[in-house]
């Protein structure tokens, strides 16, 4: 993981991987660093204190994105890719990097339920997934496949550098950039290794409130579809098993430090 002590650590940057629990866990970050004496204009959370949802730095025109630059921001939790905010000139001090991930088939047909089963993007309010046309399915598995691969690595120009340089990237931020990561199926051992690593100032404080992940439309998927989902994520669930592995490992090693630190 990132090689700062808690100590320097000046600020909080949450990248918001989209249906990866991360409305919640903004909601709960927030409230922490409100408790624990950060001014809210110092806080950057879409969808919360007054602020639109949005407003995610990507989605700022220049003159919002200016007025931004000269603040001293102590979290900012937002959907921005790994760094990304650093390109709209909005660079947090000494940051402690924070992400969720999410089993990658579970979060694409979570993201399709919200954004277009529910909210109906591209026309698709009320279709379920295994009642797409071909053209429609087609293009949904190109455009939300292997998303948290592209969180991770803020690589643009993807056909350029290639989904397997990116998923090497992502393996490498997720390992050495980041303060620590979460996984929205092990939320208790995420907050206990988050809690463990994070700067002394920023306290998090209170229950954590029930994630907003969707039922993925209480429907048993056809074998063929989840295949086809799963061969669009292909670099996200290597992504996925690498993650989980250096998750555990992570964890058992802070509980042996902790252990060690009692007995001394």
């Amino acid at each position: 993981m990132a090689e700062l002590e808690k100590k320097e650590y000046k600020s909080f940057v949450f990248t918001h991987i989209p249906k990866c629990g991360g409305t919640s866990f903004r909601k709960y970050v927030n409230d922490s660093a409100v408790d624990s004496g950060i001014q809210l204009k110092n806080i950057y959370i879409p969808g919360i204190n007054g602020l639109k949802n949005d407003k995610n730095l990507p989605q700022l025109d220049k003159t919002e994105l200016q007025a931004i630059q000269d603040i001293d921001l102590k979290v900012l939790a937002n959907h921005c890719k790994f760094e990304e905010n650093i390109g709209l000139g909005i660079t947090p001090n000494a940051p402690y990097h924070f992400t969720i991930l999410r089993d990658p088939v579970k979060r694409f047909i979570s993201h399709y339920h919200f954004f277009y089963y529910t909210l109906g993007y591209n026309n698709c309010k009320g279709v379920r997934l295994d009642e797409l046309s071909e053209k429609n399915f087609s293009f949904l598995i190109e455009k939300l496949g292997n998303i948290q691969t592209g969180y991770l690595s803020n690589i643009k120009f993807k056909k350029i550098v290639g989904l397997e340089n990116m998923l090497k990237i992502s393996k490498y931020n997720l390992q050495y950039e980041f303060g620590s990561f979460g996984l929205v199926e092990d939320m208790e051992t995420t907050l206990e290794l988050l809690r463990s690593t994070i700067p002394d100032w920023l306290n998090l404080t209170g229950d954590f409130p029930n994630l907003n992940i969707s039922n993925s439309m209480k429907v048993d998927l056809p074998e063929e579809i989840i295949s086809r989902i799963s061969e669009a994520n292909k670099y996200d669930l290597e992504l996925y098993e690498f993650a989980k592995d250096l998750f555990y490992k992570l964890h058992s090693s802070i509980k042996t430090y902790n252990s060690v630190k009692e007995t001394e």
